[in-house]
């Protein structure tokens, strides 16, 4: 297992970072905000994200993907983190192109994944359900009819879901709550109501409610035999690059912050210079580093297809999570009174790393399953 990138992915990263950089970063994200504009909020850099081809950075060559794979994929997130971009990345590039990639219908990868690559379908995972990250507490229901199924359920916290062309919905079977479907559902479909609130981090807080939707039993992406196995995968991508993102904007929290103790003065002396505040900050550099080894770890062992990769995963979550929580509060501290007004951008990264280490589990929910999967 190699945790290195090669010229492919350092190139990507490159232009991926150059997209982010000129894509309007904490001004465009506060402007968004302010007007309450969940639709521009949410597409963000994603026409410049495809003409780069980033939406099929995880889609295989023969859907018109470049198939990179994880170690690839992660070089985006965390340059998304670096200047707090938006865009349907982690929903569509990253959740559905997983589910998609390992569904069982056949007709629907053949149909999704290319358009997935083109850009021009967003596809929204629907499946939390409690405000605590429970994959498994699923209350919505999937009750079968002659030609597949009606739906009738309520989401919350749905990734991009207010610019969703369709949802990828787990339901339970009626039957039998313990038994998962797995189904897509088209946006326009009659039933399905959108409602959007402004979140902690100033991105779309979304909630999709769905009333007797019906869903033909062609747009069954996994049955409950293996829905389990595949929902974890498709959280666990979710949750690496979720981890890839806090990386890139505590790395950028720290970048600023370092600026700024080289060049505020007081008592007649740069603050960098006292020693306290240089302790601090050699801590948090050495909290990045761990944080960018266990992404790295993660990410090779999928790309490596590891029976350990869940596990690393769970680690990467956890670990990144509560070291992105304390380099930005460390950041806005140290940036001293400014650092927690709205006008000063530093604490966007604090409260975006906040919601981010909550979403797919946080750290003791990763920290039990780490274990669990350890066997410990």
């Amino acid at each position: 297992m190699t945790f290195l990138i090669d010229d492919d992915i350092r190139q990507l990263r490159e232009s991926a970072d150059r997209l982010f950089a000129d894509a309007g970063g904490v001004p465009s994200l506060r402007r968004c905000r302010d007007a309450r504009d969940f639709e521009n909020a949410g597409r963000g850099a994603w026409s410049g994200m495809t003409e780069l081809g980033l939406p099929g950075v995880l889609v295989p060559e023969e859907f018109d993907g470049s198939g990179l794979g994880f170690r690839a994929s992660v070089q985006v997130s965390e340059a998304m983190g670096k200047t707090l971009a938006r865009g349907p990345f982690l929903s569509t590039a990253v959740m559905a192109a997983t589910a998609l990639r390992r569904c069982g219908n056949e007709t629907l990868k053949a149909e999704l994944l290319p358009r997935i690559t083109a850009g021009d379908r967003i596809i929204a995972i629907a499946g939390e359900e409690q405000a605590r990250h429970r994959p498994l507490a699923i209350d919505t229901i999937a009750h079968p009819t002659k030609d597949g199924f009606r739906v009738s359920g309520r989401k919350i916290g749905v990734i991009d879901g207010n610019i969703a062309s369709g949802f990828i919905v787990v339901a339970s079977s009626a039957d039998d709550r313990t038994r998962l479907h797995i189904l897509l559902v088209d946006a326009t479909s009659r039933g399905i109501n959108v409602s959007s609130s402004l979140g902690l981090d100033s991105q779309p807080a979304v909630i999709v409610e769905f009333d007797d939707v019906e869903v033909s039993a062609s747009r069954i992406i996994r049955g409950p035999e293996q829905s389990v196995q595949l929902l974890d995968q498709v959280y666990d991508a979710g949750r690496l690059h979720l981890a890839a993102e806090m990386l890139g904007l505590s790395q950028e929290a720290f970048d600023r912050t370092l600026e700024y103790l080289k060049t505020r003065s007081q008592f007649g002396r740069l603050i960098g210079e006292f020693q306290a505040l240089q302790h601090r900050a050699a801590l948090l550099f050495g909290e990045l580093e761990i944080a960018r080894s266990v992404v790295l770890k993660a990410s090779s062992a999928w790309d490596g297809n590891d029976q350990d990769a869940p596990a690393l995963t769970s680690l990467a979550k956890a670990r990144v999570g509560e070291i992105a929580k304390h380099v930005t509060t460390e950041a806005v501290q140290l940036h001293g009174g400014i650092g927690v007004t709205d006008d000063f951008d530093i604490g966007f990264y604090l409260k975006r790393a906040r919601v981010a280490a909550e979403r797919l589990g946080d750290t003791a929910f990763h920290a039990e399953r780490y274990a669990a999967l350890r066997g410990l």
